[in-house]
């Protein structure tokens, strides 16, 4: 027997790392921080400018301000001017200005040496280094809190100042900084803040359709033709827009969902997959949790994980939800409650976080769907059969 297929075909593109060729429902930011640091191209050596990029978790500011730095680094060489950027996570870098500098200095002349040199030293070097290039940097202070946090303002005053220092020499140092929020700067003496505020870009959270475009983006190099389907796709984003509109938390679950699919040699990826693989990053509901649910509930839970056990689709309608609670009711012998005390125990797991329930609007009319988020569908199973058998014990 032939060794299974993989639904991968290129995991790279998964990779936190990767940054597209292409960012997608970012075309505006991109085009603001190209007006923010036009001088680099424009008129060289001429200004030096600071800017901040503010956003959420999984809203792309590392991958813009990394898709940025590369085109214009690619720009500037077809101008036939000398530029470079420099990427540093401040957190990976203990929030030491010395090792940031360090770092930039190494970036440059890889053979520097790691020790001997203070902060201001480096500081000196780099600019030194940069007038022997005859070049500009734009150094970006990724997750810049650290460094804030463990300096405090004269870090970042002594990186937007350097060029006082040489008021006739050309500019060459700029800064692009990265943060959650604008909390991390509120700690910066006022002369230190102005310099930074001027020039911010912020970074919305992602919706679901949008999410779904990612999502699309990725599975379309990442796996084989049809391995990915369209529902399963936007079952994704459903989950990773309800995350805060994470993209890196919709990456990660394509990536984990596909390791399931593999693991099971199936051909495609399915909800399953996907409930599993999002069980495994935010375990979603404990036995003891299940344990005190109602009978009832307990058997309106029962249903649904075994419509999804069965099902290759990511959602349910009412109707269907309803029809597998009165097979489960049969089996143990009890009465079905009516319709309007089954919708109360479907609102009852909602409001517990254990199934979702969302109107969808056709043309067709007016439906709910149900969906599990982050359950796999035969554990939950599992969960709640032993949970009534407890009970009945």
């Amino acid at each position: 027997m032939g060794e299974a297929r993989s639904v991968f075909v290129d995991e790279g593109v998964l990779d936190i790392n990767y940054i597209p060729q292409r960012l997608l429902h970012r075309d505006g930011e991109l085009r603001l921080l190209g007006l923010m640091f036009d001088h680099i191209l424009s008129a060289p050596y001429e200004m030096s400018q600071r800017a901040i990029i503010l956003g959420g978790v999984g809203t792309g500011k590392t991958a813009l301000a990394q898709l940025f730095g590369r085109r214009l680094v690619e720009d500037a060489k077809r101008r036939r001017v000398k530029a470079r950027y420099v990427h540093v996570n401040c957190r990976e870098l203990r929030g030491s200005l010395f090792m940031v500098l360090r770092r930039a200095v190494r970036s440059i002349r890889p053979d520097f040496p790691e020790r001997g040199y203070a902060a201001n030293e480096l500081m000196e070097t780099l600019m030194q280094l940069l007038d022997e290039e005859d070049a500009q940097l734009l150094l970006c202070l990724d997750e810049v809190d650290a460094l804030i946090e463990a300096e405090g303002s004269d870090a970042i005053y002594n990186l937007t100042r350097v060029q006082e220092g040489r008021p006739d020499g050309p500019r060459r140092l700029s800064l692009l900084c990265i943060s959650k929020t604008a909390d991390a700067f509120r700690s910066l003496d006022a002369s230190t803040l102005s310099s930074l505020q001027r020039n911010v870009v912020t970074m919305s959270e992602y919706s679901s359709p949008q999410l779904s475009d990612i999502v699309t983006s990725r599975a379309e190099v990442a796996f084989r033709r049809d391995a990915m389907p369209t529902e399963v796709v936007d079952f994704i984003a459903e989950l990773a827009a309800a995350e805060h509109g994470d993209a890196r938390y919709a990456i990660d679950l394509i990536w984990r969902a596909g390791k399931f699919a593999d693991n099971d040699q199936a051909r495609q990826v399915t909800p399953e997959h996907v409930r599993r693989a999002a069980a495994g990053i935010f375990p979603a509901m404990r036995e003891e949790s299940i344990a005190q649910l109602s009978r009832h509930e307990q058997f309106v839970l029962l249903a649904i994980a075994r419509f999804f056990r069965h099902s290759t689709r990511p959602h349910a309608t009412t109707g269907e939800a309803e029809e597998a609670y009165r097979v489960v009711c049969e089996e143990y012998g009890e009465e079905p409650r009516a319709h309007t005390q089954f919708w109360k125990y479907l609102n009852q797991l909602k409001g517990l976080a254990v199934v979702d329930i969302r109107l969808d609007a056709s043309p067709q009319g007016r439906t709910q769907l149900i969906s599990l988020g982050k359950i796999p569908a035969g554990d939950l199973e599992n969960g709640v059969i032993k949970a009534i058998e407890q009970r009945k014990g």
